[in-house]
């Protein structure tokens, strides 16, 4: 998106005052008299394209002292929220449903659920981290919500093996984070089992989680005792986020819909004005009109 201001347009009014005295103040031609005879005017006829040229001149002249500039301003950015989904992928999420009606496994539940959230974050930057044996990024921070949330739904059982290296996953969330440009910068946690797996301690992790003011949202997906409740509480706490317990899909659905309510998207930002000024060109051809004007002048007899 980009509009032509005028820094200076009261240089217009000068414009005014040039038509005015062409129109009453006219120059008197020189002349000869010959008494008791006729009078002969000695002045050369100008052309048309002498006129042209004079007047272009002027305004050009004036275009340029009228400083145009063109503004380019792109949307508005929408900062809001940077929102990493980490995601447990271990072995044990691969197992049955939470409750006999459902016999989607956790790890389908979560995909779909969190791919659903994933598309409601319309102003937010997103990323998913899933974990296993090691953790990887499925996909950096980004604002293309669509492309997210297909690779959440397209990921497969076991792609990072059949542990949980929990706390890896946390401190790749942080590093990612780090300088990302929004103000508040969330994780959201989902496991449903212990930290078997990774080379990150748990004091390092709460650390960095601190240090960053990062807060961490932690859902344990399962039944009491089959993930560890209080790590996943004290990251929390350590954080300024909260635990939840999710053991059916309405639970788990209900836990993301807090966190969206929890963590509104309200923060907004006007992208940079870009100012390029233009004068140089208007001045150029005044400049090329004025001695073009000034040379046929002299050619067609005189000043």
């Amino acid at each position: 998106m980009f509009n032509v201001h005028f820094e200076y347009p009261l240089v217009w009014a000068i414009l005014v005052l040039f038509c005015a005295c062409f129109l009453w103040c006219k120059v008197q031609p020189h002349t000869l008299y010959i008494p008791h005879l006729l009078s002969m005017p000695l002045h050369v006829k100008r052309s048309k394209f002498s006129f042209v040229l004079k007047w272009l001149s002027i305004v050009m002249m004036l275009l340029a002292l009228s400083s145009p500039t063109i503004r380019y301003q792109s949307d508005t950015v929408k900062l809001s929220h940077a929102v990493m989904l980490l995601m447990d992928v271990s072995d044990s999420m691969s197992r049955a449903g939470l409750d006999t009606r459902n016999s989607k496994s956790k790890f389908d539940m979560s995909k779909e659920i969190a791919a659903s959230f994933i598309e409601q974050r319309e102003n937010d930057n997103v990323g998913v981290i899933v974990f296993g044996d090691f953790a990887y990024v499925a996909t950096p921070l980004t604002f293309d919500h669509q492309s997210a949330s297909n690779i959440v739904q397209n990921l497969n059982e076991g792609i990072a093996g059949k542990r949980t290296a929990m706390y890896d996953a946390l401190f790749l969330a942080t590093r990612l984070l780090q300088k990302n440009s929004a103000k508040e910068k969330v994780v959201i946690l989902l496991t449903d089992g212990f930290n078997t797996a990774g080379k990150i301690t748990l004091e390092a992790v709460l650390r960095t989680v601190e240090s960053e003011k990062i807060k961490v949202y932690a859902i344990g997906i399962g039944r009491s005792g089959e993930y560890d409740e209080t790590l996943l509480n004290l990251i929390a706490q350590k954080s300024g986020g909260v635990f939840f317990r999710a053991n059916s899909e309405q639970m788990l659905v209900e836990v993301y819909q807090k966190i969206d309510t929890m963590e509104k998207s309200l923060q907004k930002s006007e992208a940079p004005i870009s100012i390029n000024y233009l004068y140089m060109y208007p001045l150029l051809v005044a400049l090329v009109a004025l001695f073009w004007y000034v040379y046929r002048r002299i050619k067609e007899g005189g000043l």
